[in-house]
């Protein structure tokens, strides 16, 4: 009998019949969602959607992705919304285990099922997609002189070979197709939006590595230690670019290997992952996603296992991208000096929610929400001394059972009676800062007093 009352007191027991519950409930769900994810065939206009705003290049609205677990569903993203502007660098920060990794993966449905799925909510991108023919084959565009008549040039095979007519045993004359800057053929394109969230797997390779890449978190294993650095490279150009030929795809990756700032491209063109060092595997998953000119590059950790010089190399080169291509980038880190140094826009994230977010001297120089300044400040500062390094209190609740007031009320030394109510929706402060806290007042009052504070003494 007292067994069993420790049992029920017990909140993290579950019984072998709330097992089974738990594994039948999973199993519906996920077969669900794994039928829509296989679907094939499928019209673009159940996927197709229109952004809010044209000057964003991706919006998230209230995305949810969940793990179903053996002891329950795992709500790792809850409700998360942002946007990335075009031409901009939104960073996410967080502990580990806020959601920012998997809010990336979810951009990308690359989360790990069965068990990962995106639930509910919308990841609105907008896109050049290809127009196809009757053929679901991409139109070309044809290279006109002045006059508009279009120009003829010896026809070629996929491998840059001049094809020969076998009945006249002449060079083929066709039709010469346009190039862009790059040297690429150049196809009808039409600007499209979808919601990447209700995409099959099947359509969803018009988007990854071609419009949306990402640097993956781990240099040492991204790359496929079988396979030649060139083979990887050359693999992501021939699958994005129709009618490319395999010399045109190496010079593309050679292009790429010295834009990263690669020494000897060729011969690191030959090379295989483990011949090269963490710096130099960093600089070839980044130009593997520039291979294709996406518009969106999601860095996640690219810091991470490098040495300082190392970091602010890859940084650097990361800043210059942007400038030079207009290429947006979602940096993810728990870096808030990578922050303070990259980012245009910072989302905060806290138990798989955003908590705050604004521009970066909005979130640096008048954070809000109390678990944003205890981030600030257990960041250690050069020359500080005498001081313990700060660390916030308490641990992150379980994900599993999450409560339904404020998730940070427990390690919150501003908490009031009120925070126990619900959850705390995300308030306008200004266009672009908004946060979710019920006592944010509170510091706004703080920091005008400060500021008159101040005022005063700068007047004496």
């Amino acid at each position: 009998m007292e067994q069993k009352q420790a049992k029920k007191k017990n909140s993290q027991f579950v019984s072998n019949k709330e097992l089974r519950e738990i594994a039948k409930s999973n199993n519906a769900a996920i077969a669900v969602f794994e039928k829509a994810k296989k679907r094939k065939n499928v019209s673009e206009s159940e996927y197709t959607t229109q952004m809010q705003d044209e000057s964003n290049v991706l919006e998230i609205d209230n995305l949810h992705t969940y793990f179903y677990s053996d002891v329950g569903v795992v709500k790792a993203v809850n409700g998360v919304s942002f946007n990335v502007p075009k031409g901009s660098t939104v960073g996410v920060v967080g502990e580990s285990g806020c959601g920012k990794s998997v809010t990336s993966l979810s951009m990308l449905q690359l989360v790990s099922g069965p068990q990962g799925q995106i639930v509910d909510g919308e990841i609105r991108f907008k896109l050049k997609d290809f127009v196809l023919d009757e053929k679901k084959k991409p139109i070309p565009v044809w290279a006109c002189d002045e006059n508009g008549v279009v120009l003829e040039d010896i026809t070629v095979d996929k491998h840059g070979r001049p094809v020969v007519d076998k009945k006249t045993g002449k060079l083929c004359i066709g039709r010469k197709q346009a190039r862009d800057e790059h040297g690429f053929r150049v196809f009808k394109q039409e600007d499209k939006t979808f919601n990447i969230a209700k995409m099959p797997i099947s359509a969803m390779r018009k988007i990854r590595g071609k419009e949306i890449a990402m640097i993956f978190q781990e240099p040492m294993t991204s790359l496929n230690p079988v396979f030649t650095i060139g083979y990887q490279l050359r693999e992501a150009v021939e699958e994005h670019t129709p009618g490319i030929t395999r010399e045109e795809a190496r010079e593309r990756c050679l292009e790429m290997l010295g834009l990263v700032g690669i020494a000897m491209a060729e011969h690191v063109y030959d090379s295989y992952p483990h011949q090269l060092s963490g710096g130099m595997r960093q600089r070839v998953m980044i130009a593997m996603a520039l291979s294709c000119n996406p518009k969106l590059i999601i860095a996640d950790e690219p810091t991470t296992a490098l040495d300082v010089t190392i970091q602010a190399q890859i940084l650097e080169l990361l800043r210059s991208i942007k400038k030079d291509k207009g290429t947006s980038i979602m940096l993810i880190t728990h870096d808030l000096g990578v922050i303070a140094e990259m980012a245009d826009y910072v989302v905060v994230m806290y138990a798989g929610r955003v908590i705050e977010k604004g521009t970066v001297f909005e979130i640096f120089d008048r954070p809000l929400h109390p678990y944003t300044k205890g981030l600030q400040k257990s960041k250690p500062v050069v020359g500080a001394t005498g001081e313990r390094l700060y660390s916030i209190p308490g641990q992150v609740p379980n994900p599993i059972n999450m409560p339904k007031h404020c998730y940070f009320y427990e390690r919150c030394k501003y908490h009031a009676e009120h925070c126990k109510g619900s959850y705390p929706e995300l308030v306008q402060i200004s266009p672009t800062h908004q946060v979710s806290c019920h006592n944010y007042k509170r510091r706004l009052e703080e920091y005008e007093k400060a500021k008159i504070a101040q005022d005063k003494g700068g007047n004496k």
